[in-house]
């Protein structure tokens, strides 16, 4: 019977493996179409493959630029990001003040409402400041991350307080403390935060979609979404598009893919 139901768990995996892998063969196959290839037979799998979409997508589009200023954004934002949650949680998991359990749900608030109920209070006072149609506006947002947040100060809270404890005795400030224990011992835990940063600062469409107005400032989402504007709807070049997109996420994966995993893992930190 035990044997029985191992057969049909795996049979289940590998269902929910191939429908997860249907999208991006398709992703992948369509981006090597031609166009009248992919609107006369979309599903056959036997094509003369081209790489005339990804040609076109450089040579027509700003898609080179695009790629620049999703990467400028997304690392920009993963570094301010560290550096603002990793203070905050350290002060939130060591140092004792009046109001910090309310300060911490008050964060935590914050996990719960929507961004898109933020946005055009954002704009309107990004546009006051004179930061609308520039990179800096599609960071700002970005760097209040409540669930970085959560992370960092629950992971502080596991680190035994006397290893501070014999640091302070020893002469250290509470800066020196927290650069030199407190961050090398949560090398892990500021993985998972910057995984997910950078993975949400290269995703993200709506805010950048908002902010930028200027077709040399778009992020790769908004620009392969304009690709229907600009070219009718080219189906394979939206794909070729879309593919380039996912090359920085997928190198990503292939040489941090032990760290990615521990990261997930991180993300259910224990009290």
């Amino acid at each position: 019977m035990r044997k029985l139901l191992n057969i049909l768990v795996k049979v289940l995996i590998l269902c929910l493996i191939i429908i997860w892998l249907i999208p991006v063969v398709w992703l992948l196959v369509t981006s090597l179409k031609s166009e009248n290839t992919v609107m006369t037979d979309k599903l056959s799998l036997i094509f003369t493959p081209t790489l005339e979409n990804y040609k076109k997508a450089f040579s027509s589009t700003l898609l080179g630029r695009w790629l620049v200023n999703s990467l400028i954004v997304s690392v920009i934002t993963t570094i301010l990001t560290l550096l603002i949650d990793s203070t905050m949680a350290y002060v939130l998991a060591r140092i004792q003040f009046r109001g910090r359990n309310v300060l911490f749900i008050f964060i935590l608030a914050g996990m719960m409402i929507p961004f898109e109920v933020l946005i055009i209070q954002l704009y309107l006072e990004l546009t006051k400041m004179g930061l609308a149609n520039t990179l800096i506006a599609v960071m700002l947002p970005r760097l209040a991350m409540p669930i970085g947040v959560f992370i960092l100060t629950q992971f502080f809270k596991s680190i035994p307080i006397v290893l501070e404890e014999a640091a302070f005795i020893d002469g250290a400030s509470r800066f020196t403390v927290f650069r030199t224990i407190i961050m090398p011992l949560s090398k892990s835990a500021l993985f998972a935060v910057a995984i997910i940063s950078f993975i949400n600062a290269w995703n993200d469409f709506l805010w950048p979609l908002v902010a930028i107005s200027s077709s040399e400032k778009y992020t790769i989402t908004v620009g392969i979404a304009n690709f229907q504007g600009t070219h009718g709807t080219e189906y394979s070049l939206i794909m070729a598009g879309a593919v380039l997109a996912s090359i920085p996420q997928i190198i990503m994966y292939i040489l941090f893919k032990k760290n990615i995993v521990k990261s997930i893992a991180m993300t259910g930190i224990k009290e």
